[in-house]
């Protein structure tokens, strides 16, 4: 349990709130990228946490990555949807509530969450690598990023489902990631 909340600390104490300046060059900013945005950060760990709860990690990676790399491309093409970070801010919103299970959700309902979430993440994505990046090599390094943290918070969330208070800590993530997802909103 301590390690869970040093890993939990340890993600909360993100670098910047917002990972989407600088840095676009390579293998190690597409690295970067994910990690050093707590919007990236929160989002796709909480599509790691709710895979964890349906137990279905491959399809919510596949689904995830698909719709993550397809949106960036796009983006990258130069079709931005309108409103990008109103749209993370509220996809935390709505991630925050599925995870912690305010509401009853279906499975379909779900996915097509995911699906959305990781589209809106994609498109921040690929909207921020410039002309002159390596775009395989920043693609690669943040695909390979996004799986580390959706796994990660995969094997999270299944740890929690084996503590005693397992579903308050999961809640208290989820609380957190949606007042962040708010702040950001209002912000």
């Amino acid at each position: 349990m301590k390690r869970l909340l040093a890993l939990a600390a340890g993600l909360l104490i993100s670098l910047p709130s917002f990972a989407h300046e600088g840095h676009h060059h390579g293998l190690s900013d597409g690295l970067l990228h994910p990690l050093t945005g707590l919007d990236h950060l929160i989002a796709l760990s909480l599509i790691g946490l709710l895979a964890s709860q349906s137990g279905k990690l491959k399809l919510s990676l596949a689904q995830s990555l698909f719709a993550l790399v397809l949106a960036a491309i796009v983006a990258n093409m130069g079709f931005v949807p309108p409103m990008l970070e109103t749209g993370l801010a509220i996809s935390l919103l709505v991630m925050a509530v599925l995870v912690a299970k305010v509401l009853p959700r279906s499975a379909g309902i779900a996915s097509l969450v995911v699906c959305l979430v990781a589209a809106l993440h994609g498109a921040a994505h690929g909207n921020e690598v410039p002309a002159a990046a390596d775009l395989k090599l920043f693609f690669a390094g943040f695909i390979s990023s996004s799986v580390a943290l959706i796994c990660s918070g995969y094997f999270i969330g299944k740890q929690l489902q084996r503590s005693q208070y397992g579903e308050k800590f999961t809640r208290a993530i989820a609380g957190v990631a949606g007042a962040f997802g708010l702040s950001a909103l209002i912000a």
